[in-house]
C-alpha cells in the first residue's frame, strides 16, 4: 500500500526548490525572512545550508 500518492510528493519537492530559492535570494540581497525557532517567529537572514540534498531531488 502506498503512503503517499505521486501528485503529494511531487508538489512536496516543488515546495522545497521553492523554499531554496526564496532562502538563496534572501542571502544574497541580506533580506530577513521569517523562521519558526523555539515555537515561535524570528525574522532572520537564513544561514547557507550545508546538509547533504536528498539525492532524489538532483
Amino acid at each position: 500500500m502506498k503512503k503517499h500518492s505521486r501528485y503529494a510528493e511531487m508538489g512536496l519537492k516543488a515546495l522545497k526548490r521553492a523554499a531554496a530559492k526564496v532562502a538563496e535570494d534572501a542571502r544574497k540581497n541580506n533580506y530577513k525572512i521569517p523562521i519558526w525557532k523555539n515555537g515561535r517567529i524570528v525574522h532572520e537572514i537564513p544561514q547557507e545550508d550545508t546538509a547533504q540534498k536528498d539525492s532524489a531531488d538532483a
